[in-house]
C-alpha cells in the first residue's frame, strides 16, 4: 500500500520539536500556537462549555495549558487551573505563560486531591515528556480526571501514555489535539482508547524544517481502492487464485468453514478445504462453492497459489503433520491460530513469503514473553516477531499492526470492539489468503487483507458492536472488495 499518512515515534517528534523551535524563533511561539490550537478544538467540540478545569504540569505541556486557560478566561469562561508542580515550574516559557494567566485574572490552585466540577477538563499534565508509569500523586490526579463526568481534551498526548504505550494509569481523553506530528504510539493498544478522537495541529512550522523519517503509516478504508483494482472483462477463475484451507480438527469445523467462506467472499477464484471427514457434509451444505478433501489425503500444497493453515487445526498429530507438509512445500502461506501455537512449541521455521496472524496471546508464546509485555509495546513486539519469523506479521488487536523486515510498519485505522469474538481471526486468515492469491506481494496482501477485514467489521457493526458475528462480515467483504 502506498501514499499512506505517516506516523512518528516520540524521539523523532522531540527532534522535530527542537528544529521547529529554532526555525520559528523560540519555544514560546510554538507553545502559544499549541494552546491556541487546543482552545479552537475545545470550541469546535464543546462550544457550550462554560466551566473549564485545566490541569497543568510543570513542563512545556503545562505551558500549552496555561495559554488555553488564558484564552478561555478572556472569552468569558470560568476557568480553574489545577497546578501539579511538585518541584516548581521548571520550563521558562511555561512559567511566563503561567504569569500571563495570573495577570489576566486567572485562578490557580495546587492539586489537593479533589477536582472542581466542570463542563470540560483539559489535560496538560505531561505531554510526551513522560517515561514510565505515573506514580504517587500523579497517579491519583489521573485517576481523579478519569473519575469525573466531564469530557476531557488532552493536549499532545493523554497523560500516562509514553513513547511505546501505556505503562500504568493514563488519562482517558474524549479527544486529543496532537502537536506538530501524529504519534504512532496513540494508534494501537490501550493508547488508542486513551486518545479518543485524535486530530493533529501542525503549528505552522515552516516547510524548510525537515520532517523525520516515519516510524509507521496509517491505513484507512479509503486506501483499499489502490490495492483492489477492477477485474479485466476477460478474466476467469484461474486468474484470481487457488486457495487451500487446512484446519478443522475434531469439534472445530466451523473455524475452517469461516476461513473458506471469507476467502471466497474476498474474491478467491477457487477454494479447497482440507478438514476432518466429519465436517465435510456441513461444508457441502453451507458452502457448496468450496471443494473438500478427505482428511487422510495429501493436501497437495503445490495445487494452491496460497495455503492458509491453522483455523481449528488443533495441536495434535493430525494438525502437526498438515503444518509440516505446508512448511516443507515452501509455498506462499498464511499461518494462523493453532498453527502458530505449533510453530511456537516446536520452533518451526516458516517459508519465505509467509504471513503470520497472531493475536497478543499467540505473539507472547512465539516471543516467550508475557502477554502484558506484548501489549505494552505493540510496535516493538510486532517488529521483533517479524524478525524472528522472517515473515510478515499481522499483530491483531485494537490498532492492528502489520510488520515485516525492511518494511515500515502499517497500523490500521479501522476495527471495533465488536470483533472480540471467536471466529474473527479465522475470517481474517481467509481474507488475507484471498488477497495474496490475487497477486499482491506478502506485505501488501497482509495490509490490504487486514484492512478489508476490519473495514467490513466496521460496516457490520453499524447495527451494534455487541453481538457481532464473523458471518456478519461476509456481505461487507464482498462490497468492500469491489471499491468504486
Amino acid at each position: 500500500m502506498r501514499d499512506l499518512p505517516p506516523l512518528f515515534d516520540t524521539d523523532s517528534v522531540r527532534r522535530f520539536d527542537a528544529a521547529a523551535i529554532a526555525a520559528v524563533g523560540g519555544s514560546s511561539i510554538l507553545m502559544t500556537r499549541a494552546g491556541q490550537a487546543a482552545w479552537q478544538r475545545a470550541l469546535d467540540l464543546w462550544p457550550a462549555a462554560m466551566r473549564l478545569v485545566v490541569v497543568c504540569g510543570s513542563g512545556g505541556n503545562g505551558g500549552d495549558g496555561y495559554v488555553l486557560a488564558t484564552l478561555a478566561h478572556k472569552s468569558g469562561r470560568r476557568v480553574q487551573v489545577i497546578e501539579f508542580a511538585p518541584s516548581g515550574t521548571r520550563h521558562a516559557d511555561a512559567a511566563a505563560a503561567r504569569q500571563r494567566f495570573v495577570e489576566a485574572g486567572g485562578a490557580i490552585a495546587a492539586w489537593s486531591g479533589v477536582l472542581p466540577s466542570a463542563d470540560l477538563v483539559v489535560d496538560a499534565l505531561f505531554g510526551i515528556g513522560l517515561a514510565g508509569a505515573p506514580e504517587g500523586a500523579a497517579d491519583a490526579l489521573i485517576e481523579a480526571i478519569n473519575a469525573q463526568d466531564a469530557p476531557v481534551l488532552a493536549i499532545d498526548v493523554p497523560s500516562g501514555v509514553d513513547a511505546t504505550g501505556v505503562p500504568g494509569v493514563a488519562v482517558l481523553a474524549t479527544a486529543t489535539v496532537e502537536c506538530l506530528l501524529p504519534k504512532a504510539a496513540l494508534r494501537t493498544g490501550r493508547a488508542l482508547e486513551c486518545a479518543g478522537q485524535s486530530s493533529c495541529a501542525a503549528l505552522d512550522v515552516p516547510a524548510s524544517v525537515e520532517r523525520p523519517r516515519p516510524a509507521a503509516a496509517l491505513a484507512s478504508v479509503g486506501h483499499l481502492g489502490a490495492s483492489l483494482p477492477p477485474r479485466r472483462r476477460d478474466s476467469h477463475k484461474g486468474d484470481h487464485g487457488r486457495i487451500a484451507c487446512i484446519g478443522g480438527d475434531h469439534g472445530s469445523g466451523g473455524a475452517i468453514l469461516l476461513c473458506a467462506e471469507a476467502a471466497l467472499r474476498s474474491g478467491a477464484g477457487l477454494v479447497r478445504v482440507h478438514t476432518r471427514d466429519e465436517h465435510r457434509v456441513a461444508l457441502l451444505a453451507r458452502l457448496p462453492e468450496a471443494m473438500s478433501v478427505a482428511e487422510d489425503a495429501d493436501p497437495a500444497p503445490a495445487w494452491a497459489d496460497v495455503t492458509v493453515i491453522g483455523p481449528g487445526l488443533g495441536q495434535g498429530n493430525w494438525g502437526f503433520s498438515q503444518l509440516h507438509r505446508v512448511v516443507e512445500a515452501k509455498r506462499p502461506c498464511v499461518i494462523d491460530a493453532d498453527a502458530l501455537n505449533l510453530v511456537a512449541r516446536h520452533g518451526i521455521a516458516l517459508p519465505d513469503g509467509a504471513v503470520a496472524t497472531p493475536h497478543p496471546g499467540e505473539a507472547a508464546r512465539l516471543l516467550g514473553i508475557p502477554v502484558a509485555d506484548v501489549q505494552r509495546d505493540r510496535f516493538g513486539s510486532a517488529a521483533r516477531l517479524a524478525e524472528r519469523l522472517r515473515s510478515v506479521v499481522v499483530l491483531k488487536g485494537a490498532g492492528t499492526i502489520v510488520a515485516a523486515p525492511e518494511h515500515t510498519p502499517v497500523v490500521l485505522d479501522a476495527g471495533n470492539p465488536g470483533m472480540a469474538t471467536g471466529g474473527m481471526g479465522d475470517v481474517l486468515a481467509g481474507v488475507i489468503a484471498a488477497v495474496r492469491a490475487q497477486g499482491l506481494e506478502p506485505f501488501d496482501a497482509a495490509c490490504t487483507g487486514a484492512l478489508l477485514h476490519s473495514a467490513a467489521a466496521d460496516r457490520a457493526a453499524q447495527a451494534g458492536e455487541r453481538g457481532l458475528l464473523p458471518t456478519d462480515l461476509m456481505p461487507f467483504l464482498r462490497t468492500l472488495a469491489n471499491p468504486a
